[in-house]
């Protein structure tokens, strides 16, 4: 969200506002959240001047967002700003209120609407989602058939994430109706995470570190000049 930089709408029904402002302004520093949590009481105007960055995107707070919230956020979106947002975001899908009482029914249900929110607002909409955490999941990342609820018919794609042994974040997609995929998560994608500074980005080996002992060969005879 921080790297596309388009008008976002985002639903964080795991995190309060205080820890992801918290994690914004770690990853703009690249200082742990340890310390930018101390911040937000010690020098709140250093960090409404760094958080004035990211106004493109809009949040929801709400623990237990329904459906209907969901709709009527994007509606105030569009009429406070005059435009869709260009993304629309939840993080977590399971969070979303259940009426009916059945989990998976409902999960199905959101997976449904959300296709006709994309086709509404033609925004991009994300739902963060959990997969199964047994000895039998496909490790570093998770098939699709280790998706709860088994909900994977609808979404257009989807790319399970997970670390390996040494804290390394790989990422697959298992499912993209447009491209190349592998459900059984065997194409994956190693990335750079920091997770003290809440950082992601593009994976980049340790590059080989050479030494160069001086002899006679070298320019001035005794080393480099």
């Amino acid at each position: 969200m921080v790297n596309m930089r388009v008008p976002t709408l985002a639903f964080s029904t795991d995190s309060d506002q205080d820890t992801i402002a918290s994690r914004l302004l770690a990853i703009n520093t690249r200082t742990p959240t340890s310390e930018t949590e101390d911040w937000l009481r010690t020098d709140p105007d250093k960090c409404r001047r760094i958080l004035a960055q990211y106004d493109f995107m809009r949040w929801e707070f709400m623990p237990n967002p329904s459906l209907d919230d969901v709709w009527l956020s994007a509606y105030a979106y569009h009429e406070a700003e005059g435009i869709w947002p260009h993304q629309i975001v939840v993080d977590i899908a399971s969070d979303i209120g259940h009426d009916t009482g059945d989990e998976w029914g409902s999960l199905r249900d959101l997976m449904r609407q959300s296709k006709v929110l994309a086709r509404e607002t033609e925004a991009h909409v994300l739902l963060v989602h959990h997969c199964a955490d047994s000895e039998r999941t496909k490790r570093p990342c998770p098939r699709r058939s280790d998706i709860h609820g088994k909900v994977a018919a609808i979404p257009e794609v989807i790319v399970t994430c997970g670390v390996d042994g040494t804290g390394g974040l790989h990422a697959a997609c298992v499912k993209n109706r447009h491209a190349k995929a592998s459900a059984d998560a065997d194409i994956r994608i190693p990335m750079t995470l920091d997770a003290a500074t809440s950082y992601v980005g593009d994976y980049v080996p340790n590059a080989p570190q050479h030494s160069y002992a001086p002899d006679e060969t070298t320019w001035g005879g005794g080393g480099w000049s």
